[in-house]
């Protein structure tokens, strides 16, 4: 629990060391820190209120946080580490002491979602009261760990995962103001592999490139620096790895090779993929290639996502295993993709084409006078519960067939 800001120091981690002090400095965001965007004129406004901020690690919200901060006093808390109890006394000394002070001070809190429900509440009395400007950091959805009144006390606003040029950016900025590298250089190569593996962190990308200037004692970082530099797979997942894994992953898969999917699989998880990427392309491939042949693939597929993203890792990669096996072992058919993709070639090719009156709903009198729903005949009327030789398609395509039996 921070009280106050601490004086910098050059032992601190280089993503410490060239956090911006202005908005001018801040790199991402655009949508909300941009001219005349909402945050942006917020912060220059004057009329600070309680926010929070949700996105993904390392882009920026811990930064904007004591940015909206500045010239304030203020208290950072992480809810990872800290007690609701002591939570709770320095809220009762900030609000005595703001007796004192027009200026209304500012509580940090990283990660709030660790707060419980119940704990949460804590927050809600000050926050309307006006005693404490609340500025909540997560990076779990809101809507599913904050509590409601909380939530309607509070302007959200959505950080994105930042881009590749946008962590090259960062990178440039922190060697040119950073005491200790001004004189360093990353060749845009090897400034552009860190970006890739950094995976939209611009903290993971600046400790790298701290981490690299300190091992190799070089001034001058190039690609093959980084290749030497721990042999890590992590650091060499650049964007076409990232690739050239997924697609081995489904092919694997495909050609029913349960020892190969597992081996591409766990590749991306030891070079930092997100699992969650991973089951997202199981769940397609469990529709688009395994498809009726065992409808269970989808479901087995879904369950495997759900049950990571609630035990989470290590433990829950075994959960994608399971489901990577069962894909790879299941039988094979491409029949829905084919359908799928015909369908949609179809109607490009046709156009709005005008649904055969019978099927339409005759809401109204006057949609009935018109011919809507006449002669529609119920299928649960006829025997097998199928109407015989009925067609459904619009006229001009209605002999078309794009489903195949399995």
């Amino acid at each position: 629990m921070e009280l106050f800001e601490q004086s910098g120091s050059s032992k601190r981690p280089l993503a410490e060391r060239v956090r911006p002090e202005t908005l001018d400095d801040f790199v991402g965001q655009e949508h909300l820190l941009g001219v005349n965007k909402p945050l942006r004129k917020m912060l220059e406004g004057g009329m600070l209120s309680s926010f929070l901020i949700y996105g993904p690690p390392g882009n920026g919200k811990t930064t904007i946080a004591f940015l909206a901060a500045k010239d304030r006093k203020k208290v950072v808390i992480s809810a990872t580490t800290e007690h609701i109890k002591d939570v709770k006394k320095i809220i009762e000394v900030l609000v005595k002491e703001k007796n004192f002070s027009d200026v209304t001070p500012v509580v940090i809190v990283d990660e709030i979602q660790h707060f419980n429900k119940k704990e949460q509440d804590t927050f809600l009395e000050p926050v309307e009261k006006g005693d404490i400007i609340l500025i909540g950091l997560t990076t779990d959805n809101p809507s599913f760990y904050i509590i409601s009144p909380l939530l309607s006390r509070l302007s959200i606003f959505v950080f994105e995962k930042l881009t590749v040029p946008h962590i090259e950016k960062i990178v440039d900025n922190a060697i040119k103001k950073d005491k200790l590298f001004s004189n360093y250089l990353i060749t845009p190569d090897a400034r552009k592999l860190i970006a890739e593996a950094s995976d939209g962190d611009a903290r993971k990308a600046l400790n790298l490139v701290e981490a690299i200037f300190d091992s190799t004692g070089k001034k001058i970082i190039e690609e093959s620096d980084l290749k030497s530099f721990t042999g890590s797979a992590t650091l060499l997942y650049g964007e076409e790895l990232h690739y050239d894994l997924i697609s081995a992953f489904i092919k694997s898969m495909r050609g029913s090779d349960p020892d190969a999917a597992l081996y591409y699989m766990y590749r991306m998880i030891e070079a930092g993929e997100d699992p969650l990427y991973i089951a997202r392309r199981m769940i397609r491939f469990a529709a688009e290639d395994v498809g009726l042949k065992d409808p269970n693939a989808l479901v087995v597929a879904n369950v495997a996502q759900q049950a990571f993203h609630f035990v989470g890792p290590p433990e829950g990669y075994l959960a994608l295993a399971e489901a990577v096996v069962y894909l790879a072992k299941a039988p094979k058919s491409n029949t829905l993709y084919i359908a799928e993709s015909e369908v949609k070639k179809t109607i490009e090719e046709t156009g709005s084409l005008e649904v055969p009156k019978k099927l339409r709903n005759p809401v109204t009198k006057l949609m009935k006078n018109w011919g809507y729903g006449q002669d529609y005949k119920y299928p649960h009327d006829f025997e097998g519960h199928i109407v015989k030789g009925e067609k459904y398609l619009p006229d001009e395509i209605k002999d078309k067939k794009f489903y195949g039996e399995e």
